[in-house]
Formats: structure tokens, C-alpha cells, sequence
């Protein structure tokens, strides 16, 4: 299947810088992103330039005169689009901005046949921007994101001797290489938490393009995998795989036959003795180890389940993760139910 060719176009004084590594990260697992572009007078916009280098975001510069308007820039990102579309092999367009102005631009791209997606922040985008894209990407700041590797997740920072040492992976490096390969999943990753090998590997290589496996001593992509204990892989029929981050619960309290909970009992503390020590705390790490706003529903009772010690949270004391989220009050404070899936609150 040929890669499809992504151009991405920001408006930088609509959006700015924050968010924009988490975009070009889940973009990458979409397909091969060959231009990237952020408009500004950057005479002005001095903060961020340094954050777009280390992305390799090109700063197209629009000087804007004390008579010009306050679109320029916008006027600037639409002609390249246009100029794009003519002379570029370009099969989906990004148009990075709230606003929405860039409805015409979009529906003219999508009536010439290419998809665009959309992406701004979610407090000032219309309606009408939104539904004209074929998808749309709230931005979110960029976070620091807290990785507990020592704890939550054991890193095969040596393969053992009988396998061959590699003297390539440091702890630091090997660190490093869990965070790659954590946020590689996150943009590859299907509704039921999965990610398929092939596409994992590219969209590793997009991210950090200096990652390569037989640095580390693998003659496969594969082998590199298997031997990362902070992930599980599937083989499937043929060369088939996927991959999926572990989630390593604490230690359980001893298993002790549950107590069925009235429906008007929603408060988990007086049934304590029925449950794994920290239940609570552990299912809300998990969904929060996902690192995403939504949460398929399939997976989140998944996660749940593995925490309570069910096979299916349908056999547990609470059957549906709305009995669950009513049974907890730090769970009801930090997720909700939409539709077929768990939604972390604002």
C-alpha cells in the first residue's frame, strides 16, 4: 500500500507552539508528512522559533506592514495551499488554525479530491470549520509527561548474556527508547488498544528518525520488539503482529469473594474489603497511562477488569463502566461516559 503524503500548514499566530509535537506525532502514524509549514511575521514572533527547528518546521515569513491587514499571513498560507495542490504529489492537506476563514480553502481542497484534515484548539474553533474537514484535532498543550519507567515498567536495558549483550543500549538510552516507543503506539493505536507492527515501526522511524534496531543488536524489527518487557506482542496469521503496552498493576490485595453491591450502594469505600488495595487509584493511573482524552469503552473496561481481577468487568461488582465510575468518587471526578467510550473531564 503506497504511503499517503501529508502536507501540514500552520497558522502560527492563530495556534502557536505547545501543542504542535503532539500533532506532528499522531500525524506520523497517517502516513509520510513532506511538507511542514508555519506562517507568521516572525519579525514579531520571536518565542517558539527554536521549538519549530527541532520539529523541522519550516518558518515562512510574512512581513506585515503597519497598513496590512491582520490576514495577510492567512492570505500567504492559502496561495502555497492552492500552489500545493497543483504542483505536489500531496494527498492529504493539515490546516493547522481555529480559524474559520479556512472554510472556503477546505472546501475547495476536498472538492478537488483531497482529503484535509483540521486542527485548532477547542475553545475557539466553529462548528463550521469542524464539520467542513474530514476530520478534526483539538490541540492540546503539550504536557510533561511523567514516566515512571523504574516502577511501572521493566526496560530490558541489556539483553541477557545467552542472547548477546548489547553494549549499545545504556539505561539512559534504553529510557529513551521506551518514551519512543510509547508515543509511536499512542499515534498508531486502534479502539481496542492495539497497534500493528508494521505501521509501529514506521511511525518510530517518523518521530526519531536516528531510531534503528539493528543499532541495538536486532536482526529483526520483531526481535526488537519481543524483547521489550514494557510492551506485549501477538502474532497473528502470516507475518502479522500487534503490540501493546503492558499495564502493570500493583500488588492486589488476596482475593477475597466479592460482595454484590446493592444499586443504591455507590460508595466503594464501605465495600473495601471485597476490592484490590487502591482499586480506584490504579484504574485511574491506567486510563491515565493511555495518555488520551477518549477512551474506547472495550478498553477501559479492559483495564478496569484486569485491575479488579475479572476476566470481563461484566463479572465483577460493577458489570458496566457506569456502575463502576458511580462507585467511586475519585473516578467520577476525573472521567465520564460519551457514548461508547470514557472521556478524561476538563
Amino acid at each position: 500500500m503506497t504511503d499517503s503524503n501529508i502536507a501540514i500548514l500552520i497558522d502560527y499566530e492563530n495556534v502557536g507552539v505547545e501543542s504542535l509535537q503532539n500533532l506532528t506525532e499522531q500525524l506520523s502514524g497517517l502516513g509520510r508528512i513532506i511538507v511542514k509549514r508555519a506562517y507568521a511575521d516572525w519579525s514579531s514572533q520571536r518565542k517558539g522559533q527554536e521549538k519549530l527547528i527541532e520539529l523541522g518546521i519550516e518558518a515562512v515569513h510574512n512581513y506585515r506592514g503597519v497598513r496590512s491587514g491582520k490576514n495577510s499571513c492567512d492570505i500567504k498560507l492559502t496561495i502555497d495551499t492552492v500552489e500545493l495542490l497543483h504542483n505536489t504529489p500531496i494527498d492529504t492537506f493539515v490546516i493547522v488554525s481555529s480559524d474559520s476563514d479556512f472554510v472556503p480553502l477546505v472546501n475547495h481542497l476536498r472538492g478537488s479530491g483531497k482529503s484535509v484534515i483540521g486542527a485548532g484548539r477547542r475553545a475557539v474553533t466553529s462548528s463550521t470549520m469542524v464539520k467542513s474537514c474530514d476530520r478534526y484535532i483539538f490541540l492540546k498543550p503539550l504536557e510533561v509527561k511523567k514516566r515512571n519507567t523504574k516502577n511501572n515498567f521493566i526496560s530490558r536495558n541489556n539483553r541477557v548474556s545467552e542472547n548477546g549483550i548489547s553494549s549499545q543500549e545504556s539505561p539512559d538510552n534504553s529510557n529513551s527508547i521506551t518514551d519512543l516507543l510509547s508515543r509511536a503506539i499512542e499515534a498508531t493505536i486502534d479502539d481496542n488498544g492495539n497497534a500493528l507492527g508494521t505501521k509501529l515501526a514506521q511511525t518510530m522511524t517518523r518521530i526519531d528518525p536516528s531510531f534503528n534496531y539493528r543499532d541495538l543488536g536486532f536482526s529483526s524489527f520483531r526481535d526488537f520488539l519481543e524483547s521489550r518487557n514494557e510492551i506485549s506482542v501477538t502474532l497473528h496469521e502470516g507475518t502479522d503482529f500487534t503490540v501493546a503496552m503492558k499495564v502493570i498493576a500493583k500488588p492486589q490485595a488476596p482475593n477475597v469473594k466479592p460482595k454484590i453491591l446493592s444499586h443504591n450502594n455507590r460508595d466503594a469505600d464501605s465495600n473495601s474489603e471485597s476490592l484490590p488495595i487502591n482499586w480506584e487509584t490504579q484504574v485511574d493511573e491506567a486510563w491515565n497511562g493511555r495518555e488520551k482524552e477518549t477512551i474506547a469503552g472495550r478498553t477501559a473496561a479492559k483495564d478496569a477488569a484486569n485491575i479488579l481481577g475479572f476476566k470481563r468487568l461484566s463479572d465483577s461488582l460493577f458489570p458496566t463502566l457506569d456502575k463502576l465510575l458511580d462507585a467511586s468518587k475519585l473516578l467520577k471526578s476525573n472521567w465520564s461516559r460519551n457514548k461508547n467510550s470514557v472521556e478524561k473531564k476538563k
